[in-house]
């Protein structure tokens, strides 16, 4: 039974992997409806999974009764990378930050953005890596490293996803809370976004928008 179920964890981690690379690279944009397909699929293969298992929603990470453990550990993680990107974009002399309104009108869809890619990086990815590779530690590499793999050709943020890969899969690892990761990623990336100049961070586009972007 234990072979069978790692068996099958490679196959859903090999679907949902070559899913989103293909996504990435070939049909985004290709059709209408492509993004509405891509997160029906892309939470359609992760819900399967759980339910195959029997997992429950607490059980994965979306949950409150550890908020304030979770948010501590992701306030203090997000603190240290946006003090050094803020340090950086005002020695660039680069910061471009918009209106409170726009923060504010634009803030739900971040968190929301940022709570999908926390949800594969660590209820998915790393969840299944860790059935696969039966260890925390190889388990997190991996997660990592497929997060960056994502994150092709642009190599800030395949850089910065590798390294808060690690990072965020050792927080949830500590307390499984997916909420308070989906909130620091959002915020980091906002912070990046908005710290650092157009050449570098190209918009923050992967695959072959970052080579359309500048």
């Amino acid at each position: 039974m234990e072979a069978r179920s790692r068996s099958v964890a490679v196959v859903e981690v090999a679907a949902l992997t070559g899913l989103l690379l293909s996504y990435i690279w070939g049909w985004q944009g290709a059709f209408r409806g492509s993004g509405l397909l891509i997160v029906v699929l892309y939470f359609g293969i992760g819900i399967a999974s759980h339910l195959r298992r029997g997992e429950s929603a607490r059980q994965i990470g979306f949950r409150l009764d550890n908020w304030s453990t979770a948010f501590r550990g992701a306030f203090i993680a997000v603190g240290i990378a946006a003090c050094f990107f803020l340090v950086l974009g005002a020695v660039l002399d680069t910061w471009h930050f918009p209106s409170v309104r726009q923060v504010m009108t634009a803030a739900p869809w971040m968190v929301a953005w940022g709570t999908a890619q926390q949800y594969g990086l660590l209820c998915f990815f790393y969840q299944r890596l860790l059935e696969i590779l039966q260890g925390p530690r190889a388990a997190t590499l991996g997660a990592a490293t497929l997060f960056a793999v994502f994150h092709v050709p642009n190599p800030l943020l395949l850089s910065v996803t590798l390294a808060a890969g690690i990072v965020s899969c050792t927080l949830y690892r500590r307390a499984p809370n997916v909420l308070a990761l989906g909130l620091a990623h959002a915020a980091i990336s906002f912070v990046i976004a908005c710290a650092l100049p157009f050449d570098v961070t190209h918009r923050m586009h992967v695959g072959p928008g970052y080579f359309a972007i500048s």
